[in-house]
């Protein structure tokens, strides 16, 4: 809920929604630790009250999803939801940016040695209630226009 629409799965649930081809990078294999907002924000407050001044902490869940992978994760379970999924809606690869990274993740055992936390919700529940989250809130990701994300800002005239 409220990820900027750019990113993967906003993206994703968006163009599902509207009947528009999943643009994953390469083959989907890139790597990314996925987190429930709701668990990460659970994590900063308990930095809050019991982290150690000067301290560095990583939040993680310790869950690495393949791109590709979370994309038909998505899918399915837009269809689980009963959400139409229309004939424009397929997975479609396109040329990854130069220096993507392959993988993304953390080692978040310290949090969890020293603060005894780690992340609670589930991947499944968390996408399903994402998904859900912007079933009910599509005037979110109307708010925001490509125009007015993509336009480059801070260019000297």
């Amino acid at each position: 809920p409220y990820q900027f629409p750019e990113k993967l799965i906003p993206k994703m649930i968006s163009n599902i929604f509207n009947n528009k081809e999943l643009p994953i990078y390469a083959k989907g294999k890139n790597s990314r630790e996925w987190i429930h907002v709701e668990d990460h924000c659970e994590a900063l407050f308990r930095l809050y009250l019991k982290g150690k001044l000067g301290e560095s902490y990583n939040i993680g869940s310790g869950k690495n999803l393949r791109n590709i992978d979370l994309v038909k994760k998505l899918l399915s379970m837009c269809k689980t939801i009963n959400l139409k999924v229309g004939k424009k809606t397929k997975i479609k690869f396109v040329k990854d940016r130069p220096g993507h990274d392959f993988r993304y993740a953390i080692n978040s055992n310290k949090i969890f040695k020293q603060l005894k936390w780690k992340a609670k919700i589930d991947i499944n529940e968390g996408l399903t209630s994402t998904i859900l989250w912007y079933l009910q809130n599509k005037e979110f990701l109307k708010r925001f226009s490509k125009k007015n994300y993509e336009k480059r800002l801070g260019l000297l005239t």
